[in-house]
C-alpha cells in the first residue's frame, strides 16, 4: 500500500542551516508558527522527521531521476540513444565512462544522499531528545514505535553511506550528527580510509535489532524492516573491496554474509512472486518477493513529472511523488509512445538469454522485462487523431520501432530492428497523454537473496549442491505458467505465458550454451559471451537474466573483479572494454572510452563540492 506517501511531505528548512550574510538585528520568529523549538514534541512530528528522510529517495537525485542512470547506465546490459547524445547528454555521459564533475546529475544525486543522511540524522537527534516525553518509553506500545522509528532512521542513514560510497569512494565527508551549532564543521574533511565502512556495517546491525520483520499495520507497508537492513548488510559484506578503502581484493566477508542471509531465508517472511512481472508494475507493491522499494505515488493534481506542491521551483524535476524512469528509459522514443527513451538494453543483456534450436529465446523473463521481438504488444499512440484521450491502438514490436519519414518515404528506424530494444521493467504498455507514474523502485528482491546466498556457499564452503539448490529456486519461478496473471492486452495469446522450457542447472552443466557472445554484422566478435560449464558461471547468468537493469550489474562485476579466487576473475570486465563497439553496432554513436577499472570504478567529486569545501580532494575520477 501507499499511503506512507502521503506522510512524506516534512519541510526539512526549518532544520536545515542557514548559510546566509548578516541580517538586521531583529526578531522574525513567528510565535504562532511551528519552529524547531516546539514542533518536534509529538509522536506524530516525530514520525514525520523520520519521514523526511524517505522522502529524500524520491528526489530526482534519487529514484525519481537520475539514480536509475546512475545505477545502470555504466553496465555492459546498457546503451545510450541518440535521444540521449542530442537532449540528455549526461545521461549518455554516464555510458561513455566520460561523466566529468560538472554534471548536474551528479551533484543532484551526491546533494540529495547527503542530505538524506542529514535528515536521519536530524530525526535521530529529535528522537533522543524526546521533547515532553513525546513517547512514554515505559510503555510498551510507545517503546515498540520508538525503536522501529529509530531503526528506520538509522536504516537509511547506512543507505546514504552505501551509495555515496559506492559512487564516490570513501574519502569523503560523513556525519552520525546533524552539524555543529557553530558551523565549525561546514567544510568537513574527508573520512578516514575504511571508516564510513565500519559505520555502514553497524547502521545495518543496528537497524536489523531495532526494526520488525513486518509491519502489522498496512499503513506502514513500505516501510524499512530487518529483512531491509539485513539485505544491505549482506550486500555490504559482500562489496567490502569496493566499499572500504582499507579493504584488498579478496577481502569480501564471505561468512558473516552467508550468517546475515540466512537469518533472511530461514525466517520464512519472504518468497518468490509466481508471476515475475508482478514486480515491476504498480500492482501488487510492497509484496512478498521486496525486501525494499522506493515508494511512488501517481500525481496528476499539478504540472509537472514530480510535483510536490504548486509553485515549487523546477519541481518536476527534483521534488514529488512521481518517478519520471517511465519516460526515460522505457519504449522508444517513436511517435507512438512519445517517451524519451534515453537508454535502452544492450546486445549483451538480449543474447544473455537462453534459446532452443531454432533461436528462440525460452526465458520469459525477457518478455516480461523488455520490448523485444515476439514479445508484447504496445498500446500506441493514435497518429490519426488530435485527442489525446482517444483509445490507443495495439502494435508489435515491429510497429512500435518504426519510424516513417514522409519526406524521404522510408522507416527511419527499420535497419535497427534487432538491435533497438526497451526496457519493460517500470513502464505502463501504452501511450499516455501524461507520462506520470507511480511505480515502486524495487531495490531489492527476494530473487537476489537466493543468488547472494548461493554466491556465499560457493565462496564460503565450496559447497556447490548448496548452491545448485537455491540457483534452480529462481530458474523454477522464471518457467512458471501466468496466464491467469498477465491478462492486459499487452501479452494476450502470448506463447512465453505459457511458462519456460528452462533447463535445470544439472542439464545445464551436461550441456551448456554460450551466452551473451555479440558479433557484429561484419562478423567481428564484439563479446565473447561465456559458456555455463561451471556453477559459478551458472550463477552469474542468473543474476543477468534475472536482475537486469534494477541497478546491480555494475557493482556485481567490480566485486566479482575484486574476488581472486573466482576463476574468470581477469574476463569480467571485457564487455565493459568493448562497450564503445557494442554501442556502434546497436546505435552507429562513438566516444565511449574504454573501461580503465583504476579510473572509472568511481565517478567524478562533483565540482561544487570541491568548488565550497576546500578541505575535500577529487577522487582517482577526478
Amino acid at each position: 500500500m501507499k499511503r506512507i506517501k502521503k506522510y512524506m511531505r516534512i519541510c526539512l528548512g526549518t532544520a536545515l542551516i542557514s548559510l546566509t550574510a548578516c541580517q538586521p538585528d531583529m526578531d522574525f520568529t513567528n510565535p504562532s508558527a511551528d519552529s524547531e523549538a516546539n514542533y518536534y514534541n509529538t509522536k506524530e512530528h516525530l514520525t514525520y522527521a523520520v519521514n523526511g528522510a524517505y522522502n529524500m529517495l524520491q528526489r530526482g537525485g534519487g529514484w525519481a531521476r537520475w539514480m536509475p542512470f546512475m545505477l545502470n547506465a555504466r553496465s555492459d546490459e546498457y546503451v545510450f540513444t541518440s535521444g540521449a547524445q542530442a537532449g540528455e547528454p549526461e545521461t549518455a555521459r554516464l555510458a561513455m565512462y566520460t561523466a566529468n564533475a560538472d554534471l548536474g546529475s551528479l551533484s543532484a544525486t551526491y546533494q540529495d544522499l547527503y542530505t538524506m543522511q542529514y535528515a536521519a540524522n536530524l530525526a535521530l537527534e529529535k528522537l533522543e531528545i524526546n521533547q515532553d516525553g513525546a513517547f512514554d518509553l515505559n510503555n510498551t506500545e510507545d517503546k515498540a514505535l520508538y525503536d522501529r522509528l529509530r531503526g528506520e532512521a538509522i536504516f537509511l542513514r547506512g543507505l546514504s553511506r552505501f551509495y555515496l560510497v559506492y559512487f564516490w569512494g570513501d574519502e569523503i565527508p560523513d556525519r552520525s550528527y546533524v552539524t555543529k551549532t557553530d558551523g565549525s564543521d561546514y567544510l568537513l574533511p574527508p573520512a578516514a580510509p575504511g571508516e564510513i565502512y565500519k559505520k555502514m556495517v553497524q547502521d545495518f546491525k543496528d537497524a536489523a535489532d531495532l526494526l520488525p520483520w513486518h509491519h502489522t499495520n498496512p499503513d506502514d507497508n513500505g516501510r524499512a524492516t530487518r529483512g531491509s537492513a539485513l539485505a544491505f548488510l549482506a550486500k555490504t559484506y559482500m562489496g567490502r573491496p569496493i566499499l572500504d578503502g582499507t579493504a584488498k581484493a579478496g577481502d569480501a566477508d564471505w561468512a558473516a554474509a552467508k550468517d546475515v542471509l540466512w537469518q533472511i531465508i530461514d525466517n520464512d517472511q519472504y518468497g518468490l512472486m509466481h508471476n515475475y512481472r508482478d514486480n515491476f508494475t504498480d500492482q501488487n507493491e510492497n509484496n512478498k518477493e521486496s525486501l525494499f522499494e522506493v515508494q511512488f505515488s501517481e500525481s496528476r493534481e499539478t504540472a509537472g513529472f514530480n510535483p510536490a506542491a504548486p509553485g515549487d521551483i523546477n519541481s518536476w524535476v527534483t521534488t514529488g511523488q512521481n518517478t519520471m524512469r517511465i519516460i526515460e528509459i522505457t519504449a522508444p522514443n517513436s511517435a507512438v509512445s512519445t517517451r524519451w527513451w534515453n537508454g535502452m538494453p544492450s546486445l549483451a543483456i538480449y543474447n544473455e538469454f537462453e534459446r532452443d534450436d531454432a533461436g528462440n529465446i525460452i526465458d520469459p523473463r525477457a518478455f516480461y522485462g523488455m520490448y523485444i521481438p515476439n514479445g508484447c504488444d504496445f498500446g500506441g499512440k493514435d497518429l490519426n487523431s488530435d485527442n489525446v484521450n482517444a483509445p490507443v491502438f495495439w502494435i508489435g514490436y515491429d510497429k512500435l520501432f518504426y519510424n516513417w519519414d514522409e519526406d524521404k518515404k522510408v522507416d527511419t528506424f527499420a535497419e535497427w530492428r534487432g538491435k533497438w530494444f526497451g526496457c519493460r521493467k517500470y513502464s505502463k504498455d501504452q501511450y499516455e497523454a501524461d507520462l506520470r507514474s507511480g511505480i515502486n523502485d524495487r531495490l531489492i528482491r527476494y530473487s537476489d537473496i537466493l543468488l547472494m546466498y548461493a554466491e556465499c556457499c560457493l565462496e564460503a564452503d565450496n559447497d556447490e549442491a548448496k548452491a545448485k539448490e537455491y540457483i534452480q529456486e529462481v530458474r523454477d519461478r522464471a518457467n512458471h505458467n501466468t496466464e491467469t496473471y498477465n491478462t492486459t492486452q499487452a501479452d494476450a495469446g502470448k506463447s512465453y505465458l505459457k511458462g519456460g522450457t528452462l533447463p535445470t542447472v544439472d542439464e545445464l552443466l551436461q550441456d551448456p550454451p554460450v551466452v551473451g557472445r555479440v558479433e557484429g554484422t561484419n562478423g567481428n566478435v564484439i563479446c565473447e559471451g561465456m559458456e555455463l560449464n561451471t556453477v559459478r558461471r551458472i550463477l552469474k547468468h542468473e543474476y543477468s537474466v534475472e536482475l537486469y537493469w534494477e541497478g546491480w550489474r555494475f557493482f556485481n562485476l567490480m566485486r566479482w573483479y575484486n574476488n581472486p579466487n573466482d576463476p574468470d576473475q581477469s574476463i569480467m570486465l571485457d564487455n565493459l572494454k568493448n562497450k564503445n563497439a557494442l554501442q556502434v553496432e546497436q546505435t552507429n554513436l562513438t566516444g565511449t572510452q574504454v573501461f580503465d577499472y583504476s579510473r572509472h570504478l568511481r565517478l567524478p567529486i562533483p565540482s561544487t563540492e570541491l568548488s565550497t569545501n576546500t578541505n575535500m580532494h577529487g577522487n582517482s575520477a577526478n
